[in-house]
């Protein structure tokens, strides 16, 4: 068994390198992501409405798309009853979606910027504390 300290983990290059080691993500597994592009990339429409088809289902996953997206300037649903798929925030947030699982299937794996990339989408949906996006 190996040890961790803890407090390596606030540490970016620290977490990454903890994350690779644990899931066994290896260069070949970057390589695999960038060939499944041309599979994955005609599906990402179909992926994503079904995503938000599933979130939409049940109305305490709904009710985290009432507030405000960030960047958003138009006219947020004033309540469940004026949510829908077709809204202008959730097609907005969709379009976020999209663009997030093309980065997967493209970005470069060994560059830092692509890990403080997935860093940052991963803390601001856990809503830590002093985040700016929460």
């Amino acid at each position: 068994m190996q040890h961790l300290d803890p407090t390596s983990l606030a540490h970016l290059p620290s977490r990454i390198q903890y994350l690779r080691e644990f899931i066994n993500f290896t260069p070949d597994d970057a390589a695999a992501l960038h060939a499944a592009k041309s599979v994955v990339a005609p599906l990402v429409p179909t992926i994503v409405e079904a995503v938000y088809t599933k979130l939409f289902s049940f109305d305490i996953t709904s009710e985290a798309f009432l507030p405000r997206q960030t960047d958003y300037d138009g006219k947020v649903p004033s309540g469940l009853s004026d949510l829908s798929l077709e809204h202008p925030q959730i097609k907005f947030r969709k379009e976020f979606l999209a663009g997030y699982l093309v980065k997967l299937v493209t970005m470069d794996y060994e560059s830092d910027a692509s890990w403080e990339y997935l860093d940052k989408v991963g803390v601001m949906h856990t809503g830590e504390v002093g985040f700016a996006h929460r």
